[in-house]
């Protein structure tokens, strides 16, 4: 390789190494989790970043809290800005899974971001998607 070659290739590795990336900024979203029914269970809070992923296995984050306090619990989320949705549940006898009836409605107390309750369908992502533009408070009441 010649000398002049090597050192172009030197230098434009050197510049992008130095070059600023564009960072997204990041926001708190805050979700407080309403009406708790038994304080021996776990809280399960599912955040989705996009509607193809909504009410799928493909969370953009999820946290799992142990429920230490009948009224409310306040969890935090580190996201980009962007559009998202927040499923939440109680997860009453700990098996990790939203327990249904024979019908596939649910058994264990539940909510979604904008407190959509949904009769008798699955919410859809405009039902529940809120823009996280800066830091935000949700309140999620289970039902």
């Amino acid at each position: 390789m010649s000398l002049n070659l090597y050192l172009t290739l030197l230098l434009s590795c050197c510049f992008i190494a130095n070059t600023p990336h564009t960072k997204t900024e990041q926001v708190t979203v805050r979700v407080r989790i309403n009406n708790i029914h038994n304080i021996e269970s776990n809280l399960m809070i599912a955040v989705f970043s996009h509607y193809n992923d909504f009410l799928t296995e493909r969370m953009y984050k999820q946290k799992m809290i142990e429920v230490t306090d009948f009224t409310q619990t306040l969890v935090e989320f580190q996201v980009e800005k962007g559009e998202y949705a927040i499923a939440a549940f109680q997860d009453i006898n700990k098996n990790g899974d939203l327990d249904r009836n024979m019908f596939q409605y649910p058994t264990e107390p539940f909510g979604f971001s904008n407190n959509f309750r949904p009769m008798f369908r699955a919410p859809h992502w405009t039902d529940v998607a809120f823009q996280a533009g800066e830091d935000e408070l949700i309140e999620i009441d289970l039902k």
